[in-house]
């Protein structure tokens, strides 16, 4: 995005400055060839046909005088130095009457010099001069030692640099006097008084000549804005102020083009290690903690603060200053975090967007808030043949876990995100695209925040009491372990709409982390094996894999013990009905085929004496249904099995071994094959070491 152009002022008359400036030769006017002031302003305003062309002529000449080196001092004869710019602007402009005869008032006041800090509250040593002259119908304002000079690395070494755009540092800054050298700035040249009294206040309220005057106090509060900010046609759509204070770790600055061309904006955050009471944690890492967000033609940059302390904040327009602010944080901030992502090109859609090729149709604003849902759809028309990628991100969660759950469809003219979070937070979802006839890398065109958080929210400064109760009864059950009082807390909080200062952010991680573990024990409880691997996912990819190893431990081998059992009773559920039929038909088996069925049975949870006979077990396997002998394998729970069942089955089947009876059925060897890996995997989860009779019976079979 291009940076806007100057433009020129204007007088009362409505007409450009130019229209009325031409250059003189003012460079071949040397002071040594004047008596007096009067002769040397008759000389620079000699064949000037407006008063305009005149001040311009001693102005442009007080700026040749004031880059010439090695002058010499010459005086007048009234003793006035002809030699000095500050002389001329004094005598020349100064005077009501010149020699050129423009009306002219010198004028003493508060300048927000080089040694101005935004926000300061003391400004009485700013004091300044410049002049007011009366030309093309009305006054305006001349300051030549501002136009015609300027303080370059001027620095109190009291800030540290934190941040930015993008980039995070701990630069601390030198004390410095810095340098003065000479430039040209033709905003200080008949500046409009609407502007000029946000850095110059003359103590003569008359002289700041506006309808409605500002006080001291005014003059103190408004914000520190630089000529480029009144150049280009910028307003701050935020409080017009120079301090701001923060609101629950957080404050806001919007600041908008008032033409229609584009601005690329830009930021720097600074951190006062002086003045600050507190230092800057050395474990934060000083990044994200700014984001742009794209209005329309406004732009807001959104502060999060990661310490109590004082802030200042520059905006910048392209490479030119615009303005500055004093950021004051009183707050225990403990809970702040970064954002997510911050794009150079902001959150919301923008004119890379356009140009992208993607015209936004359901999300127009830069937040998408994601307190009431977890899926949601974003819709673009496309205006181009592109490719487009999507990614989400988190500022913990692993990139691999966070693409399972963003995708994206072209649908003809239309391209849908589909997005499913993996749990509660705050995210970024980034959209890249490129033409698809380009051979070059993606360009990110578009981007959300997915926050709980309403950003566009007024904050208040105040609760009533019922509010207060609300907020108190969030935080006494964000400690607690109770679900379901938690989710009530924050569904009250959400009804009355209280601003998060933290409170709702640490209720809904705990809320988050208590979910995540009722969904782990829940499984385990439960023995469902797809539960079980939704809930270790969940789990593993949340910001809480550290605290639940133990228990995904658990889980996992649960997990690995359940498929380690339906992988056992595989050749059991591919059995035909027939072949159970057949074992069942048997009207004198062989011992083996009775032993391998009273062992499968015992370990599916029948009592030894009502499998004491064939004819009792005949009768088990002519049941079908949920009693059928297939289903009761395909619903078998290990955690039904006993010691005295593992025992009794191992002692029955201790004498043989699964080729000779798969020799004599294939169905009996697929029981026997199912009990041994049953009473394995009992072995391994419960202690038979004391009980040497099991151990043998294991071992031979």
């Amino acid at each position: 995005m291009g940076c806007g152009g100057s433009t020129t002022n204007k007088t009362d008359g409505g007409h450009e400055k130019e229209d009325y400036l031409r250059e003189p030769d003012n460079d071949l006017i040397e002071v040594e060839d004047y008596q007096t002031l009067d002769d040397l302003a008759h000389t620079l305003a000699d064949g000037l046909t407006n008063d305009v062309q005149k001040v311009r002529a001693i102005f442009t000449w007080i700026g040749l005088q004031g880059s010439r080196k090695n002058k010499s001092k010459k005086e007048d004869n009234k003793g006035q130095d002809l030699s000095s710019p500050k002389t001329i602007v004094q005598q020349v402009i100064q005077r009501k009457r010149s020699a050129a005869n423009i009306p002219s008032v010198f004028i003493r006041g508060l300048g927000k010099s080089v040694s101005y800090e935004v926000g300061d509250k003391d400004v009485d040593n700013l004091k300044n001069s410049w002049t007011a002259v009366y030309v093309a119908g009305g006054w305006h304002f001349v300051f030549p030692h501002w136009a015609f000079s300027a303080v370059v690395g001027h620095s109190k070494g009291t800030w540290t640099l934190l941040e930015t755009q993008e980039k995070r540092t701990r630069e601390k800054e030198e004390r410095s006097s810095g340098k003065t050298v000479s430039h040209i700035n033709d905003y200080y040249f008949l500046t409009d008084a609407e502007e000029f009294i946000y850095t110059c206040y003359p103590f003569n309220s008359k002289w700041q000549l506006l309808t409605l005057p500002f006080t001291k106090q005014d003059f103190i509060d408004i914000a520190y804005c630089k000529h480029h900010y009144f150049e280009n046609h910028y307003k701050i759509t935020t409080p017009n102020k120079c301090l701001y204070a923060s609101v629950g770790g957080a404050c806001d600055i919007g600041i908008r083009k008032l033409d229609k061309e584009e601005s690329f904006y830009a930021y720097k955050l600074y951190f006062n290690h002086e003045k600050s009471k507190t230092t800057l944690p050395s474990e934060i890492q000083l990044k994200r903690y700014v984001a742009i967000f794209n209005e329309g033609p406004s732009i807001k940059f959104f502060v999060r603060f990661p310490c109590e302390g004082i802030y200042k904040m520059e905006i910048y327009g392209g490479h030119s200053p615009l303005c500055k602010f004093k950021l004051e944080c009183n707050e225990d901030l403990n809970y702040i975090k970064p954002f997510p992502l911050n794009p150079e090109c902001g959150f919301g859609p923008n004119s890379l967007t356009e140009e992208a090729g993607l015209r936004p149709q359901s999300h127009k604003c830069g937040f998408i808030n994601i307190r009431k849902t977890m899926n949601f759809t974003v819709i673009f028309n496309i205006t181009k043949k592109v490719f487009v990628q999507t990614s989400l991100i988190h500022n913990y969660i692993e990139q691999e876990t966070l693409n399972k759950h963003v995708t994206h469809k072209i649908k003809g003219q239309e391209l849908d995100i589909n997005v499913n979070l993996p749990q509660k937070g705050e995210y970024a979802l980034q959209i890249d695209a490129k033409d698809k006839d380009s051979h070059g890398s993606y360009k990110n065109a578009c981007n959300y925040l997915l926050t709980s958080d309403n950003i566009n929210k007024k904050r208040k400064h105040y609760e009533n009491p019922i509010e207060k109760r609300i907020r108190k009864a969030l935080q006494e059950h964000t400690t607690s372990n109770d679900i379901g009082a938690l989710q009530k807390a924050l569904d009250d909080f959400d009804k009355v709409d209280l601003d998060d200062k933290g409170d709702r952010q640490q209720a809904e991680e705990r809320l988050t982390y208590l979910s995540l573990r009722k969904e782990l024990k829940d499984a385990i409880a439960r023995r469902h094996g797809e539960k079980l691997e939704e809930a270790i996912e969940n789990a593993k990819s949340s910001v809480y894999k550290s605290n639940f190893e133990n228990i995904i431990e658990e889980a996992e081998d649960l997990l690995s013990q359940l498929q380690r059992l339906k992988a056992f009773a595989h050749d059991i559920l591919q059995m035909q009905q027939t072949t159970v039929s057949e074992i069942q038909t048997y009207k004198h088996p062989k011992p083996m085929a009775y032993d391998v069925m009273r062992a499968t049975y015992i370990l599916l949870g029948e009592e030894e004496w009502r499998v004491e006979e064939w004819e009792q077990i005949q009768a088990l396997m002519r049941r079908t249904g949920e009693k059928g002998l297939l289903r009761r394998v395909r619903q078998f729970n290990i955690t039904h099995v006993t010691k005295n069942m593992v025992s009794h089955s191992s002692q029955i089947l201790r004498l043989y071994d699964e080729e000779t009876i798969r020799a004599s059925s294939v169905g009996l060897g697929t029981f026997y094959k199912w009990a041994i890996h049953v009473i394995e995997e009992m072995t391994k989860a419960e202690d038979f070491s004391g009980d040497l009779e099991v151990q043998e019976n294991i071992r031979k079979t």
